[in-house]
């Protein structure tokens, strides 16, 4: 569990206290564990092995594990809609402008694997709003001691290069951001040279954290000695299946020569053997079935403590309905909804600070509870059975058009699709209408 850094409400970032939060043994352990997250999510293990034990077969859960949350999370972009009369077009022009659902892909991944993930934003070289992804390893947020922890300044910083390649341990290069404030330096020593100070518009700190759960704990983080286990069974029992190849040979009732042994190893062959002699080899029993079984609880429990469901699993597959379906992944959907809160916090904190940028001089700022952020999630949709549902609401009239239409996965814009269709409907009703009979009886009595 990773704790918020709280200090006294109206702290500033001296150059003493931002050494001190740099340096801190706090900082150093959570700076070692972000190490130890990313080896598992890069690398899929972190025990290290001595040999002749080392891993060989590893499966690298906590990618599945990861990528399986942000994917069904965010695989479908989040769409923003506002209350009748609110215009939010500029702040979503800023976000299609550098293609913002990248950006959120890649802070559900950061989340995911280390519970929590940064964004910072600043103003490009057109003098727009802009967004960035930051290492959790590299900021450092502050809150102050309030009930609300509001956020009272972020640093954000990188150790330098020295020129025989090491990183210092005591120089760095530091961003500091308060409420209205951008400051440029470097750290020395404990010193700060300020390189550049610069004043923001954005109205508070411009570094955003996104938070995975309350605890601030990734999605794999909690099965990292299973996953260890699973790797460990695996590659004993390949090693296993190698040791049998240079299993020991043993012989009963003879003696082995030099030229047998030469006669064994050429041809695989052995002749003038005594009645009574015996051959074999010195092997261990395996029980490949308990192996198996092990190896299942192992993985299940993978899957049942992480709420991620295995989508191999024999479970998932046939022509299950979605009633089915949606209790298989009930626990998963659970998990899904608290992420998307969390996520959802961090999107409406981004949302201000870009409106505030653009309006905030005129006081033109849209209010947040007028903007609703709509997550879809990426599963299979059974849009024949939806379309039977969607036909008994439109005859009871208890549901408007554009809401059902917006439940079937094809339809990307419910409002837009309504629409048309209402145009199409009444061309082909005026069409029907201008065919019947004739524009002029009276033509038709005249030739009679």
């Amino acid at each position: 569990m990773r704790k918020l850094y709280i200090l006294p409400k109206g702290t500033e970032p001296t150059d003493k206290l931002v050494g001190e939060l740099i340096t801190s043994r706090t900082r150093a352990k959570d700076v070692k564990h972000y190490n130890e997250l990313r080896k598992y999510y890069e690398d899929g293990f972190i025990t290290e092995r001595p040999a002749p034990h080392k891993l060989l077969a590893i499966t690298n859960y906590a990618r599945y594990i990861s990528t399986t949350n942000a994917s069904y999370l965010l695989g479908t972009p989040v769409s923003y809609s506002a209350s009748e009369g609110v215009n939010i077009d500029d702040v979503l022009e800023k976000y299609a402008n550098q293609s913002i659902s990248s950006l959120d892909n890649e802070l559900e991944s950061d989340a995911s694997v280390y519970g929590h993930a940064f964004e910072r934003v600043y103003i490009n070289e057109d003098g727009e709003p802009e967004s960035a992804k930051i290492d959790p390893q590299n900021v450092i947020l502050v809150h102050d001691d309030t009930v609300k922890h509001s956020k009272m300044f972020a640093v954000i910083y990188t150790p330098r290069v020295s020129q025989t390649g090491r990183l210092s341990k005591t120089e760095f290069d530091i961003t500091i951001l308060t409420k209205n404030t951008e400051i440029e330096g470097v750290l020395e020593n404990g010193q700060i040279k300020v390189i550049e100070e610069t004043p923001h518009i954005f109205g508070e700190v411009p570094v955003i954290e996104y938070v995975n759960s309350s605890d601030r704990i990734g999605d794999f983080e909690v099965a990292t000695s299973l996953i260890d286990a699973r790797n460990i069974l695996q590659s004993d029992r390949i090693l296993d299946r190698e040791r049998l190849v240079d299993a020991i040979l043993a012989f009963y009732g003879t003696e082995f020569s030099d030229g047998q042994r030469k006669e064994l190893k050429n041809s695989r062959i052995l002749s003038n053997l005594p009645a009574d002699a015996k051959v074999e080899y010195v092997v261990k029993n395996i029980n490949e079935a308990d192996a198996s079984v092990l190896l299942k609880a192992i993985t299940d429990d993978i899957h049942k403590v992480t709420m991620t469901p295995d989508m191999s699993d024999e479970n998932f597959a046939g022509n299950s309905s979605g009633v089915a379906l949606s209790y298989k992944l009930l626990s998963f959907e659970n998990h899904a909804k608290d992420k998307e809160r969390y996520f959802e916090k961090g999107l409406m904190e981004r949302f201000k600070i870009y409106d505030f940028f653009l309006h905030g001089i005129s006081s033109k700022t849209v209010s947040i509870s007028s903007i609703d952020i709509i997550f879809t999630r990426s599963l299979p949709k059974n849009d024949l059975e939806t379309s039977t549902m969607i036909n008994t609401l439109l005859n009871t009239g208890l549901v408007d058009k554009e809401t059902l239409a917006g439940l079937l996965s094809f339809v990307k814009d419910p409002k837009e699709i309504v629409a048309i269709a209402t145009k199409e409907k009444e061309q082909e009703e005026s069409d029907d209408f201008n065919g019947f009979g004739t524009s002029n009886p009276s033509d038709t009595e005249d030739e009679e």
